[in-house]
């Protein structure tokens, strides 16, 4: 029976979907107007009352608050481009989803939107971006779920915390590429628990080796070897790194000489 009544209703939203459809088409193609007769039929779909708003009366349709405001996205879209101000009526269905959320906060309300902070703490991309662009600071609610992304955990601690990001270490350390930026761009130095992802891709191993270690990542050197472009890059750096040191140990040793030959002094 439960099957048969949601057949029906579906049936029934389809038709209304249709009419919709056609009243809206009917106005922006024929009367290039306003169709006052099927407001009433635009009214009860959340996306064509949007568009009947947005193309043909170019500013609120009021009848069709009720209908959009049970849509998150036409919610979020009624109030950014037909209201350019907060659409209250909507911001229940809009806290329930986090892109919408994120959005409501960024370009509608220039802040903080409390109501959506929990459904947007379940999305690393939109708590990162929520952390980023509306707080301009941490957001801790979103934190743990961050912290379950090596791309996001990254960005976190490098835009947001400028500074590690514990809690999302064991997630970086599986990627070679977040590992090597994390030891750059906001260790300024090794990452340990990072080193064995690192070891499993010649390109960054051989930057690890350049950027951190400043000579020899010998970790890396079985995978930079089966790489013939790193494995020459690898070469020729180690070699020039060797040369220097060298170079430096006889600059000493040449300074250690004058000094004892001007002053007599044994060092």
């Amino acid at each position: 029976m439960k099957f048969i009544w949601d057949k029906v209703l579906k049936i029934l939203k389809e038709r209304k979907k249709k009419k919709a459809l056609k009243s809206y088409y009917y106005a922006r193609d024929v009367l290039k107007d306003r169709f006052e007769k099927g407001e009433d039929v635009i009214s009860k779909d959340a996306e064509y009352s949007y568009y009947y708003a947005l193309d043909i009366l170019k500013g609120r349709f009021k009848e069709g608050e009720d209908i959009i405001s049970k849509s998150a996205h036409y919610s979020y879209y009624y109030a950014y481009n037909i209201l350019k101000v907060r659409f209250e009526k909507g911001e229940d269905i809009i806290s329930k989803n986090a892109e919408c959320s994120y959005r409501y906060a960024l370009n509608i309300l220039k802040g903080r939107f409390k109501e959506g902070e929990d459904i947007i703490s379940k999305n690393a991309e939109y708590s990162y971006y929520y952390a980023r662009y509306v707080l301009k600071g941490r957001f801790e609610k979103g934190e743990d779920i961050i912290s379950k992304y090596a791309d996001y955990s990254y960005l976190y601690a490098l835009d947001i915390l400028k500074d590690r990001f514990e809690k999302g270490e064991d997630a970086i350390n599986k990627s070679a590429d977040c590992s090597y930026h994390y030891a750059v761009n906001v260790l300024n130095g090794r990452f340990k628990k990072g080193e064995d992802a690192i070891s499993k891709n010649a390109h960054y191993s051989y930057y690890y080796a350049r950027d951190i270690f400043e000579g020899r990542f010998e970790k890396g050197e079985d995978i930079i070897s089966k790489n013939a472009e790193y494995s020459k890059l690898y070469k020729e750096y180690i070699t020039k790194i060797e040369f220097k040191k060298e170079q430096k140990k006889l600059e000493q040793l040449r300074n250690s000489i004058t000094v004892h030959c001007l002053y007599g002094i044994e060092v």
